[in-house]
């Protein structure tokens, strides 16, 4: 039985991970790069591109069975996975390929996004030479840079543009207050209710007409979904911003022997890790009991705690309504780490 697996995040690798020692299978993952990368964690090699190393792990340290396969995949049908070089047929296919974060600006000259660690890396070096920084977007990602560099960095003048009127608008009020309260102490400039939507030599412009001067900017404001890639399949499995549909099993809509995990699928909850690991095993389970012809399971949304880092020391966990900051969450936020890496390096 062919499984082909295309992602190697959270989701996708944990899959693998978990599919690895059934010798009835013939797995294949396939990823534009040969090592899985912790990407939590991300954040923090901005301001110290050598953590990079601790934050990954090849694929062949704790896959021994399954085929990886280091390419870009350039098309899917119902039956097989066409890459640049090879065309890979599958009885079973895993999408979980993530999501973009595009820079929407015309000009996006000195204007980085965090989309992995490598790309961080290459941020870093900017970022210590700018004097002026603009963080666009107080989200989870912009507030967890803005942590990072405030206290990782000196003297350097940073501005935070956010489109809503409190950061983090989707965690408890606490969270925000504390987040703004931790980030405006250590002498950050937040803007709320503001666009950025224009960027000229070192100015950017604001949608109510305000021009903040930086030399660099970070854009953290947004996601796309682009499956670019199942552009064959019929319009009904996307939905309007393109996400794909899945069904309570996690199943594309329509397709049966199809699975979506991890930030791609239309669920609507937060695009965490931890959800992504909730998906890859629900998917496990459900590949198993299709194989043994056996009820599947539906997926159950739950609350999970969150946490967000505000530097190697404060940060703020949420859980529903429940708020912790300071000390005690970023001793969490480290132990998740070492726990999740620790789980694929021995």
């Amino acid at each position: 039985m062919r499984i082909v697996i295309l992602g190697g995040g959270f989701c996708g690798a944990l899959i693998a991970k978990k599919l690895d020692s059934s010798r009835k299978l013939e797995i294949t993952l396939i990823d534009k790069k040969n090592y899985f990368e912790y990407t939590p964690s991300i954040h923090k090699v901005v301001s110290c591109p050598s953590y990079l190393d601790k934050i990954t792990v090849p694929y062949s340290h704790f896959l021994k069975n399954v085929r990886v396969i280091i390419d870009n995949v350039v098309h899917v049908t119902p039956t097989c996975v066409e890459t640049e070089k090879k065309k890979i047929g599958f009885d079973y296919l895993v999408v979980s390929t993530g999501i973009d974060y595009p820079i929407m600006l015309e000009n996006d000259e000195n204007v980085f996004v965090l989309k992995n660690g490598n790309e961080a890396a290459d941020m870093s070096t900017k970022m210590s030479k700018a004097d002026s920084i603009i963080i666009i977007g107080g989200g989870l990602i912009g507030v967890e840079i803005a942590g990072e560099l405030i206290t990782k960095t000196k003297n350097k003048k940073i501005n935070i543009v956010h489109s809503h009127k409190r950061l983090l608008e989707r965690n408890p009020v606490k969270a925000s207050s504390y987040a703004q309260k931790c980030l405006e102490k250590h002498g950050i400039n937040i803007i709320f209710n503001e666009k950025v939507i224009r960027h000229e030599d070192q100015s950017f412009l604001t949608d109510k007409k305000r021009c903040v001067e930086a030399e660099a900017g970070i854009w953290c404001a947004g996601v796309h979904f682009k499956p670019w890639f199942m552009n064959g399949f019929n319009d009904s499995i996307f939905t309007d911003k393109k996400s794909l549909k899945v069904n309570q099993y996690l199943q594309l809509k329509g397709y049966n022997h199809i699975f979506v995990g991890g930030d791609i699928n239309n669920i609507q909850e937060e695009k965490t890790a931890q959800n992504a690991e909730r998906h890859a095993s629900l998917i496990v389970k459900n590949i198993k009991r299709l194989l043994d012809k056996k009820t599947l399971i539906a997926y159950q949304q739950r609350k999970i705690p969150l946490v967000i880092s505000l530097g190697d020391h404060d940060g703020i966990m949420t859980f529903s309504r429940f708020v912790i900051t300071g000390f005690l969450p970023s001793i969490v936020k480290r132990l998740i780490e070492w726990w999740v890496l620790g789980r694929l390096k021995h």
